[in-house]
């Protein structure tokens, strides 16, 4: 492993093992844009060396993902490896804002993020369906009649999204599919509404957008309007009219640091510093 005595890797929050040799990893995650257009962020294979990727766990930090087929977690990789493209010249997501401090320098650039209760008025998913050839985009509104009142979404940039219709949503998108679950890879995310602890303001954040949020992501709801807790960057909060302190304070959490996310990120529903990556 290169650099293994310092701060030589950065997290890539979350990838699905594609193929494994002796020599070399294949994984699916989502990539950058090329033009600035987020259509363009999609799930693709990535292929990198074994010797750019820190396989063994890290005390602090979150576990690495299997060496597996199928499996879905977190890959350290070196400088090297977040440099990797596709064929086609697609690089990895985040790669720009990759915190390369892990094994040894976890105390350094520490990212925080703020559980954040919001009542939506509008969910937007854009995006386009599993197995098209050339993605076919659309705008899909969770609250609208498309589709169902219960969801269960975990988005991880790793893995489709599986979203329940309505009847009408199911023919709309699927045709003729005895199917009422459609697979989507989301491009944007747009949530609209009020925070819980302060109904009289309101805001909107791209789930999708780095600056305003976190990597991962869960959306369950058991009917339309229903409160959803969104994960997001001190950007995220005050882009709803909040700040993180008015949340720590209004939900009467402790302003201490709890927890970690999937990436190593201290995370809870509590006062955090964000600093602009």
């Amino acid at each position: 492993m290169p650099g293994t005595g310092d701060c030589a890797f950065a997290v890539l929050q979350q990838v699905t093992i594609k193929q494994v040799d002796q020599t070399k990893v294949s994984f699916a995650a989502r990539s950058a844009s090329l033009s600035g257009d987020t259509n363009e962020c999609l799930l693709r294979v990535f292929t990198v060396p074994l010797s750019e990727v820190y396989t063994a766990p890290i005390p602090g930090a979150p576990p690495p993902v299997a060496m597996t087929p199928g499996a879905t977690g977190n890959l350290f990789l070196s400088r090297a490896g977040w440099a990797t493209t596709t064929p086609d010249g697609f690089g990895l997501f985040g790669a720009l804002q990759a915190s390369f401090k892990w094994p040894e320098c976890a105390g350094v650039t520490t990212r925080f993020a703020t559980k954040l209760t919001v009542v939506p008025r509008s969910i937007v998913i854009r995006g386009h369906l599993q197995g098209q050839g050339e993605p076919r985009f659309f705008d899909l509104e969770l609250l609208g009649p498309d589709a169902a009142e219960s969801q269960d979404l975990v988005w991880t940039g790793a893995e489709f999204l599986e979203v329940r219709l309505t009847p009408q949503g199911a023919r709309r998108l699927l045709g003729h599919a005895p199917s009422s679950i459609a697979k989507i890879w989301p491009t944007q995310i747009v949530i609209q509404g009020s925070p819980a602890i302060d109904q009289a303001v309101s805001g909107e954040v791209d789930l999708l957008d780095s600056e305003v949020a976190e990597g991962v992501q869960h959306l369950a709801f058991g009917r339309h309007g229903a409160p959803i807790s969104l994960t997001l960057t001190q950007d995220g909060v005050n882009a709803f009219h909040v700040t993180p302190q008015a949340v720590a304070e209004r939900s009467g959490a402790a302003v201490t640091a709890s927890g970690q996310d999937h990436a190593g990120h201290r995370v809870a529903g509590v006062i955090r510093r964000q600093p602009r990556r």
